[in-house]
């Protein structure tokens, strides 16, 4: 039996409400990739950048900007090093978030199986969560889900590639003209950014159909990723209807918060700084609301897509 959208959308919100502790764990989550990433620049980054003459208060030009990027060239070394500590970080983040997710998904599966494939009853029919059946899935998973991400990211990034080799192939070609290959750069980046959010986006969908699917069946990384692109090429109008109605939700709400943020910002000069002080409870209530509800619709995301694997 396949659901109406609207339909799906009302399971994965019920689903999200009635399991409101996943929210807590996601929005720990987030508090604890901001601790990490403050003490990667306390501990790593900052010592580096400070020893070599860098000073963050002395920027105060493009010329500044310049001779930074000529001295972390000149200390390629040191540079490389700092790529690899933020390509071991950007690892670590998601290793952390695929247990994450892979307990969210045990939730959001066996709540969508509790409720029942009837559309009637109250919404606490959907309530499972325990942090015992969220640990067992986090372990579970999580490594499962640790593939999944990097295997469909990896075949994402080769395809970003496809509009910016040719983009650099043209510029290196007319480097003797400028004006042709600046504008066969600014053309190409336009193209290249357009079809990297393309990618994304679909990369995005195909990795949560793939997570839901996981959780629904308990397959490998390899199987659960080919099984949820043979159902998006079957299915691929509810996917994609679910998908867009999130992407408005989540544009719509974060707007509106961020606002909050906004006009708490506003002041003139002369009283600019009193101004932050008494509106700084503002903005971080502000920062706080944001943070939960992009934790919401990433859970209603998924428990959308749980609704759709489970289907009979």
């Amino acid at each position: 039996m396949k659901r109406a959208v609207f339909d799906i959308l009302r399971r994965g919100l019920d689903n999200t409400i009635a399991n409101w502790p996943v929210l807590l764990l996601r929005l720990g989550e987030a508090i604890l990739f901001g601790m990490i990433v403050i003490l990667a620049l306390i501990a790593l980054i900052v010592p580096i950048v400070l020893s070599l003459g860098i000073h963050l208060a002395n920027l105060e030009s493009v010329e500044d900007l310049g001779s930074i990027a000529a001295i972390l060239v000149e200390k390629w070394m040191i540079f490389a090093w700092m790529i690899a500590g933020a390509f071991a970080l950007v690892l670590l983040f998601m290793l952390i978030h695929s247990f994450v997710e892979a307990g969210c998904a045990r939730i959001a599966v066996d709540a969508d199986r509790a409720a029942g494939a009837s559309m009637e009853g109250n919404r606490s029919r959907f309530r499972v969560f325990t942090m015992d059946r969220w640990m067992a899935g986090a372990m579970e998973g999580g490594w499962a889900l640790f593939a999944i991400y990097n295997v469909a990211w990896g075949i994402a990034g080769l395809f970003m590639l496809i509009p910016l080799l040719p983009t650099i192939a043209l510029m290196l070609l007319f480097r003797e003209t400028p004006e042709i290959a600046i504008a066969s750069g600014c053309i190409g980046l336009v193209v290249s950014l357009m079809f990297i959010a393309v990618v994304a986006i679909v990369t995005s969908i195909w990795c949560t159909r793939a997570i839901a699917g996981w959780a629904a069946r308990r397959q490998g990384a390899r199987d659960a990723l080919r099984a949820a692109w043979g159902a998006l090429r079957v299915d691929l109008a509810r996917h994609i209807l679910v998908a867009l109605a999130l992407f408005v939700i989540a544009v719509a709400g974060s707007s509106f918060l961020s606002s909050f943020s906004f006009f708490a910002g506003i002041g003139d000069s002369m009283h600019r700084s009193m101004f932050h002080i008494v509106t700084m409870p503002i903005r971080l209530v502000s920062s706080v609301l944001s943070s939960a509800f992009s934790a919401a619709i990433s859970t209603w995301f998924l428990a959308a897509y749980a609704s759709i694997a489970v289907e009979k």
